[in-house]
């Protein structure tokens, strides 16, 4: 067997682990831009409600109303430290499956450059092969003319 037929089912396998690792890095990268925005807007939120609450003080405001207040401003900002966390963990994931994914994009490459080299080697040899039997023919028929 022709090491380019042993070498295709492995290129197959190496192409399908490849598109594998880029379908998770695309889904990783998705969840990590959504994550982002989530944070984007707890943070919109509560620079909004911070803005209200000043508004109010200035203004007067009951001691509960102002106690409801920081007490959500609070809630608001450990929501936020949460979700910067998440944040944080979906960025080192992208990390992590764009390496894998360049890995495997880097193995694919490489046995797909192997392959271009045996099917170069094989196409000159076919051609020196058909050359000599041609060389051979052009021979006898000269000898036996």
């Amino acid at each position: 067997m022709s090491p380019i037929k042993r070498l295709k089912p492995v290129q197959r396998v190496s192409e399908s682990r490849e598109q594998h690792a880029a379908r998770e890095l695309g889904i990783s990268q998705r969840k990590a831009r959504d994550q982002q925005a989530r944070l984007d807007e707890l943070r919109r939120y509560h620079q909004e409600y911070l803005e209200r609450f000043r508004q109010a003080s200035r203004a007067g405001m009951a001691s509960s109303h102002l106690l409801e207040y920081r007490a959500f401003l609070g809630n608001l900002e450990k929501a936020i430290e949460a979700q910067e966390k998440i944040v944080s963990a979906g960025s080192q994931e992208c990390v992590s499956r764009k390496a894998t994914w360049q890995q495997k994009h880097m193995r694919t490459k490489v046995l797909g450059k192997v392959m271009d080299r045996f099917e170069t080697a094989s196409k000159t040899a076919e051609q020196a092969r058909d050359q000599k039997e041609s060389d051979d023919r052009n021979q006898r028929g000269g000898d036996g003319g």
